[in-house]
């Protein structure tokens, strides 16, 4: 089977920093970008990716904002016979954003929405975590927080040395994984405001160690 890379998809490819700007709030809407957010020097931003994909940032409100514009147009390569089309998209036709947090900086809240990209968030210290994925998947590793909400329709939940009052993780088809959790946390399915996990999956697996 012969491959054709898409004529749409010859979209100009750049790397570089969005933003250096601090911020105690962060908000981000995806569609197919991987999103990784983890500690680092300072404050920064980084985009690679298709320039017509390129995030746009700004502070509303107190809360920075970071947003994929609606792209039409197809990743990958294609093969067309008749009326049978097949197209294979590999993380290269995609994006990568990476948002850097200075070591040991205390955020209020991160709030992350994407459709088809992976997340990615490690060594961090925040208040309220909220993250919702379509199909992507979500990963968390060494984050401290009051309270860690993941949301994913297809995807799976992987939390792994997460310190956290309560964790809230469902899925409908994925798996939720939660390892090495904070010990003061008390009950699963717990009706109390404090120590409370709940996972949540219609035909998937739900593990905790």
């Amino acid at each position: 089977m012969f491959f054709s890379k898409n004529e749409e998809d010859k979209a100009k490819l750049v790397n570089e920093v969005l933003s250096k700007d601090s911020f105690d709030k962060l908000n981000i809407e995806l569609i197919d970008i991987d999103l990784k957010i983890e500690f680092g020097n300072s404050f920064e931003i980084h985009y690679r990716g298709p320039l017509d994909e390129k995030p746009s940032v700004e502070f509303k409100n107190d809360v920075l904002e970071v947003k994929e514009p609606n792209v039409d147009r197809n990743h990958g390569k294609f093969w067309k016979k008749g009326f049978i089309e097949v197209n294979v998209v590999s993380h290269n036709d995609s994006g990568n954003l990476v948002v850097t947090v200075p070591d040991g900086h205390h955020l209020s809240e991160i709030k992350t929405t994407t459709v088809s990209g992976d997340t990615d968030i490690k060594n961090l210290i925040v208040d309220s975590l909220a993250i919702f994925a379509v199909s992507g998947d979500i990963n968390l590793n060494k984050v401290q927080s009051d309270e860690v909400k993941l949301t994913t329709t297809s995807g799976d939940n992987l939390v792994k040395d997460v310190k956290a009052a309560q964790y809230r993780l469902s899925t409908l088809s994925g798996d939720n994984s939660l390892f090495g959790k904070n010990r003061s946390t008390e009950k699963v399915n717990s009706g109390n405001s404090e120590g409370t996990i709940v996972l949540s999956t219609l035909s998937g697996d739900n593990t905790v160690k």
